[in-house]
């Protein structure tokens, strides 16, 4: 064995002698603020040095019951994991396609049913309404009373009204306000009838 081999052995014997004082003095110094838990011996090896000098870290009580609160495996695999989606992309396409049309084949049996209850009657003028295309200032149109956001009477035909393309424009660009006669509830909150007669306000 070498002499540089031995000195450096020699070295380390006498730093391990320090480290046992330096533990012992940690573990028994009575101003310590936290009682240790795990003494961590480190060899770190120095540039300047052929061994390697060794140190001590005090890991406190409080962070060894923190890893003592992570869960096993055996305990993690034990956890249900996510379920697989329910649905491939294509099939939630599809139903949100099928959401769609059956929503616009609900607003189109509604706006008919309103349209025969006001007997295809201008409800402002009186004027009798037509089922056109065209952009004819009679075309018969459903008007929403309130919102067909509000899902709530988003089908119900007592808050529809029946009007013309002219009339419903105006009421649409806040030139007249319905305010109803009769009311009804839905879901606590209170709706104009749109089956009994209701006012046009000019705005």
């Amino acid at each position: 064995m070498s002499a540089d081999r031995l000195r450096a052995l020699a070295a380390a014997a006498r730093d391990l002698e320090g480290v046992a004082v330096r533990v012992q003095r940690l573990v028994h110094d009575p101003q310590r603020s936290m009682d240790p838990a795990v003494v961590d011996v480190a060899l770190v090896p120095a540039p300047d040095q052929v061994g390697p000098i060794v140190d001590v870290e005090i890991i406190p009580v409080r962070e060894l019951r923190r890893l003592q609160q992570l869960r096993t495996l055996a305990e993690s695999h034990a956890v249900p994991r996510a379920q697989p989606k329910r649905y491939t992309r294509l099939e939630r396409a599809i139903a949100t396609k099928a959401a769609r049309l059956l929503d616009a084949k609900k607003l189109r049996e509604w706006a008919t049913a309103v349209k025969d209850r006001d007997q295809w009657t201008d409800r402002k003028t009186g004027v009798k309404v037509r089922s056109t295309r065209q952009l004819d200032p009679l075309r018969a149109e459903a008007h929403h009373i309130v919102s067909k956001d509000d899902h709530l009477v988003r089908y119900d035909i007592r808050n529809g009204l029946c009007l013309s393309f002219e009339t419903h424009f105006l009421v649409e660009h806040h030139r007249y306000r319905i305010e109803g006669t009769v009311f009804f509830f839905e879901g606590g909150c209170r709706y104009i009838n749109g089956q009994y007669p209701v006012i046009f306000v000019r705005l």
